[in-house]
């Protein structure tokens, strides 16, 4: 089963990414913005890039619904669709 993980930073998302094979019923959330956040709701690795230092994010899973048929958001991604020619 594959996982969708969606990077946000300052509630703006940076990248979307898939994980495995197969449809995805999950989606992994992984929020940069750790302001405010409780300890236990924050997780940290070594970061990569910076010796000494650590990557910070509160990280959540949420499940993957269909999109709605006719909803605001159905509509709206068939309006963009429309004007960039489909992706």
């Amino acid at each position: 089963m594959s996982k969708i993980i969606i990077q946000l930073q300052g509630g703006i998302v940076q990248e979307v990414f898939i994980q495995g094979k197969g449809i995805p019923s999950k989606a992994v959330v992984v929020d940069e913005d750790v302001e405010g956040a409780s300890p236990d709701e924050v997780l940290s690795v070594s970061a990569s890039f910076i010796r000494g230092s650590f990557y910070e994010a509160c990280v959540h899973t949420e499940g993957i619904a269909k999109l709605p048929k006719n909803s605001d958001v159905d509509r709206m991604v068939k309006k963009y669709l429309a004007q960039k020619g489909g992706i």
